[in-house]
């Protein structure tokens, strides 16, 4: 970009109009420095990212029917209920087996109303029997022993929520990737996954991490939590977003570990906030 800088016998009006244009110039570098040196600065909103549902959505549609998903909590959001939805099956009361209709299930519960919502959705144990009722105008059936179940986390069938949950988070590795931990689904954007990191080794090898607050969709998970500040080398809970892809994830030192910078690639990681109850599991 050129400027014809004023001379002196030109008009004021002349002399004002070039240096406004300087300092928009001035702004637009410095905006584009901060941004650079913290990518989240507009993108991170802390917030998980709800899958829209219909309302005979099952978990198995995403694929997270299975074990080690157990523990885990999934953000969905459900559309306004029509009537063609009314002969959806589900199966349980609180507790409800995988293949009950997550929506339906979600006002038995009392978790949404029929203008639909966002549900936090919790995958369990299976229990030895599941009892039908009736319930905001939903009627659920019995069943018998299934391998895992789902409740609603906040919904009026309170279950010890937060003890189950931590009682089934993955332990990691002070070398694990995201990638190795069996919960890397790329069609999740937007969700989050809970794991425990014990105290570091006292001979702990650093790994490469890449990034700054939003790391590499392979970065080592316990060591990026530290990084990015969420724990320390005494361990803890962290959560884990999986987030799209960017395209330059910019190194930095934080903590005592170095990370670098790289690609983004396809997805991307971040460390949002944990619950107070679950900060303190390791």
């Amino acid at each position: 970009m050129e400027l014809d800088i004023p001379s002196a016998s030109q008009p004021v009006a002349c002399k004002r109009a070039f240096w406004t244009r300087i300092e928009i110039i001035a702004v637009s570098v410095l905006l584009a420095l901060h941004v650079f040196s913290n990518p989240l600065a507009f993108a991170e909103t802390g917030q998980p990212q709800p899958k829209q549902l219909e309302w005979n959505t099952v978990l198995n549609h995403f694929q997270v029917d299975n074990d080690k998903y157990v523990g885990q909590r999934l953000f969905f959001e459900c559309p306004e209920f029509t009537v063609r939805d009314a002969d959806t099956e589900i199966f349980g009361t609180g507790r409800y087996t995988t293949d009950s209709a997550i929506c339906v299930a979600a006002v038995h519960a009392g978790a949404v109303g029929r203008e639909g919502g966002t549900v936090t959705v919790q995958l369990n144990p299976g229990l030895a029997n599941y009892e039908g009722s009736e319930a905001h105008d939903v009627r659920s059936g019995s069943f018998p022993q299934t391998a895992r179940s789902f409740q609603f986390v906040g919904s009026t069938h309170v279950d010890p929520q937060n003890k189950v949950q931590a009682d089934y988070l993955p332990r990691l590795k002070w070398d694990t990737k995201f990638t190795a931990t069996g919960l890397a689904n790329r069609n999740l954007v937007g969700q989050r996954f809970a794991f425990v990191c014990p105290e570091a080794p006292g001979n702990l090898r650093y790994r490469r991490i890449t990034g700054t607050d939003r790391y590499a969709f392979s970065s080592i998970v316990c060591q990026a939590a530290v990084h990015a500040g969420r724990i320390t080398k005494q361990g803890g809970t962290v959560l884990v977003q999986l987030e799209e892809g960017t395209a330059k994830l910019r190194g930095s030192a934080r903590h005592g570990i170095e990370s670098h910078s790289g690609s983004g690639g396809a997805r991307t990681i971040t460390f949002p906030p944990v619950h107070p109850v679950l900060s303190s599991v390791n």
